[in-house]
């Protein structure tokens, strides 16, 4: 008998260990910061600005990204 109530034990926390730990990983994800648009370019000119003028087509693909980063379709 006390086989099967290890089992059972065993069982239980095969089943309630990865959910505990899916829900502690969710819940340590918070959402991306909401900016307005002003904002968001602020921010993301920064970033651009570290590139040489030269390189438009970087600069455009860089700026692009961190808008989208933040929720902005350029």
């Amino acid at each position: 008998m006390s086989k099967f109530k290890s089992l059972h034990v065993v069982v239980a926390l095969s089943i309630a260990m990865p959910l505990g730990f899916a829900g502690a990983a969710f819940a340590a994800k918070k959402p991306p910061e909401k900016l307005t648009y002003e904002q968001a370019w602020a921010k993301c000119k920064l970033h651009v600005d570290k590139l040489q003028a030269d390189a438009q087509s970087q600069r455009y693909s860089r700026g692009a990204a961190c808008m989208h980063k933040y929720g902005y379709s350029i």
